[in-house]
Formats: structure tokens, sequence, C-alpha cells
């Protein structure tokens, strides 16, 4: 049975390597001699003008770029239904962003907007937990803000302070240190 490929018993001419060499796209074009790893350092490197995914500078938001698009496009899970992705390109995004810093993921600012200029941001993995559309916003100490962080300044239980919400206590009990009663509705401090 013939090989696939055909190999050639040679030196590679960049790294000097001997042994058997797959002849391919990469190492027929100008008649040399080099070896898979060296052809695609090499493509990679004489590349003029690389577009997002070969430029290691933009390849991060080129991959952020792609999913959001393939997102999108597949409906994933069913919640992109009404969502669209308004970029007409790469460059437009790249524009609008700049590159992604390391640690952080594209997030749209308004969780029911589109993929649209204005509407994008990088953000951590924090920021991007606080902007969801299930969150819980409660007003603790005169700020509105989300139920985690409350709970966090609060030092009482989440599971304690959302039970205490969804069974309707009143505001200037909900982070108060005590017992609500569900039944009458009564809220008994602790003693401490």
């Amino acid at each position: 049975m013939p090989s696939r490929w055909n190999y050639v018993d040679v030196n590679c001419t960049h790294c000097k390597i001997d042994g058997q060499i797959r002849i391919d796209q990469y190492n027929r074009k100008g008649k040399q001699w080099t070896c898979r790893k060296c052809a695609r350092l090499g493509k990679k490197i004489n590349i003029k003008n690389p577009s997002g995914r070969h430029d290691p500078v933009k390849l991060g938001a080129w991959k952020s770029y792609w999913r959001a698009k393939k997102r999108v496009r597949e409906n994933h899970k069913g919640v992109y239904k009404n969502v669209l992705f308004l970029f007409k390109n790469f460059s437009e995004f790249w524009d609008e962003l700049g590159p992604r810093p390391n640690g952080y993921t594209l997030e749209r600012i308004n969780v029911k907007g589109n993929y649209e200029l204005g509407n994008v941001k990088w953000a951590s993995m924090t920021e991007q937990c606080r902007n969801k559309s299930n969150n819980l916003y409660v007003c603790y100490e005169g700020r509105k803000m989300c139920l985690y962080d409350a709970v966090k300044l609060s030092g009482i239980d989440p599971a304690t302070i959302k039970k205490r919400i969804e069974t309707g206590c009143p505001e200037g009990f909900i982070f108060s240190k005590g017992r609500w009663h569900m039944k009458t509705k009564q809220f008994f401090p602790s003693a401490s």
C-alpha cells in the first residue's frame, strides 16, 4: 500500500536535522528542504500584513471575536436568539477594543443588547459574574449592589439573605442579625 506522503532523506536547510522530511506545500516552494516545524515557523514569520489569527498581538482578540460570532450564529443554549453580531469585520472590532488583556474576556455592557460598537468591553470573570441577568441586586447601607458583594460586607450567610428576600422580609431587616419568622412575618433580633 503506498504511503500517503512522500518522504526524502536529506538535511533540513534551517535546523540542520537529518532524516526523513515530508514533502508538502511548505517545502516545495523555493526548492529548499525544510522540516515541517521550520516550514511552519518560517511561514508565520514571513507574513507581511498578518491577519488577526496570525498576529500574536491580535490573537486573543481574534479568538474572542470569532467565538462571539459563533455563539450568536449557532444560538448557543438558546440564549442568543435576540442577539445580533453587528461588527462588519475584525478590524472594526479591533479598533473598538484593542488587544485582549490576560485573564479578560469579551463582555456585553448591556446584557440584553447586541455585540456592537459601544456595547462591548474586556472584562474579568468577576466583572462578568456581576453583569448577569439573573443577579439579585439589593440595597445595603444606602448603596445598590450585587447580593454577593452585600453578603461579603455584612458577614451573613448568602442563603439566609436570599431566603429573607424571597419570603418578603422588610428591607430594614434583611441584613440584620437575628431570626426572620416566615409564617408570622416577624423579625426577632439576636441578643448580642
